[in-house]
């Protein structure tokens, strides 16, 4: 478990040290926006990889393959007569397939003349490949090492492990002193007391014992050490302690190549079956108000997000893509029109009827759901924009 009791850091004495930040955000920001991007045309092509070659094996004929959310930016059309287009609005991306909102045709190569289990397998191959990507992140995030949590007791187990600065509160001193998720506390020095902190404990009590005086905190951040003077509140918001951080005591644990594969599938597991439930929360949440609050998170709340996972190193930032790429599995197989799942409902009730579905109420569905959750996209980013100020 990590601890989430927070304390915090403050401006510092050293102003070059600050400068030397200041100028290093910009260049921050723009680095950790093309990652988003990456990250983002990443998961979109392994997701629409599954539909694309799935159709093509089956004899499905593909008319449009895009990235991102018409209208149209620009495309171009290979001499199979596939368009590969991206689009203006960089939210998703998308297959089309011939045939795949339903109707009459005599084309063997049409979607709606194809079996049931074909058009199951197709439309459930991009969340296949959403798994598929995670789990080979995962194994090689095993064998690369990654963050485990230690307690304090053990420490004696664990002579390397760091206490980590694991998130930083809005508006604290260690926001306003731009510490960052991922930053490890290598010493802290007040007037004649100083403490190089092995475990979370030491670092609070030392923390408390100078609240209201100045503490030059040494940082390490990835390779680089740097130096910042804060100043712990003496009467800090409540759950924020004195300066606005969580805490938690970590190690790198690393995996053998020959195991990695088996640890991965464990920790695929793991993630799998946590999102699983915390959907299950925001659920109960939305429908009866009686499940606990989850947070949700918008394009620029992932944006935000993926600047702390970069921030902590590249294990960290696999782990997130990883996590990302479960997270757009389990929407997707939601049975909601618009989605995989509710193509595939879709699919599954025409079967049951031995019928097929009217091409106006299909399309007409389908494309009223995508509407509903573009919208829920902008409402979110509305809500991640405005929790910025």
């Amino acid at each position: 478990m990590l601890y989430k009791n927070r304390h915090g850091l403050a401006i510092g004495r050293f102003h070059f040290h600050i400068i030397l930040l200041d100028l290093l955000c910009n260049i921050n920001m723009l680095i950790t926006l093309i990652i988003f991007f990456v990250i983002l045309l990443a998961l979109v092509l392994s997701h629409e990889a599954g539909h694309f070659f799935s159709a093509l094996f089956f004899g499905i004929k593909v008319e449009e393959f895009g990235f991102g959310i018409p209208p149209r930016m620009f495309g171009v059309r290979s001499k199979k007569g596939i368009l590969y287009s991206f689009n203006w609005l960089p939210l998703g991306g998308f297959v089309k397939i011939t045939g795949e909102d339903g109707g009459e045709s005599q084309d063997s190569s049409h979607f709606s003349n194809k079996s049931s289990w074909v058009q199951t397998a197709v439309l459930a191959s991009g969340v296949f490949m959403n798994l598929v990507l995670a789990y080979v992140i995962f194994s090689a995030v095993a064998m690369m090492g990654t963050f485990e949590s230690v307690e304090d007791k053990d420490i004696a187990l664990y002579p390397d492990a760091k206490v980590m600065i694991v998130e930083t509160a809005p508006n604290s001193p260690a926001g306003t002193a731009k510490i960052e998720a991922g930053d490890v506390i290598n010493n802290m020095v007040s007037g004649a007391d100083s403490v190089t902190p092995k475990t979370i404990d030491e670092t609070q009590k030392f923390i408390e014992a100078h609240k209201g005086k100045e503490i030059l905190v040494v940082i390490l951040r990835g390779k680089t050490e740097f130096q910042t003077t804060i100043v712990p509140r003496a009467d800090p918001p409540a759950g924020e302690g004195p300066l606005g951080i969580a805490l938690s005591l970590v190690r790198i644990r690393k995996i053998p190549f020959y195991l990695a594969p088996i640890e991965g599938a464990q920790i695929m597991w793991n993630a799998t079956t946590a999102t699983l439930q915390g959907f299950w929360m925001l659920i109960g949440s939305l429908t009866t108000g009686g499940g606990e609050a989850v947070q949700v998170s918008g394009p620029v709340g992932i944006y935000n997000l993926t600047g702390q996972a970069t921030s902590m190193g590249l294990s960290v930032l696999l782990t997130f893509i990883a996590l990302l790429s479960i997270n757009l599995a389990i929407i997707n197989i939601l049975p909601i029109p618009g989605l995989d799942g509710g193509r595939l409902l879709f699919v599954i009730i025409e079967a049951i009827r031995g019928k097929k579905i009217s091409v106006n109420i299909s399309s007409a569905a389908h494309g009223l759901g995508l509407a509903l959750l573009i919208a829920l996209i902008l409402f979110i980013t509305f809500n991640d924009i405005k929790a910025l100020f």
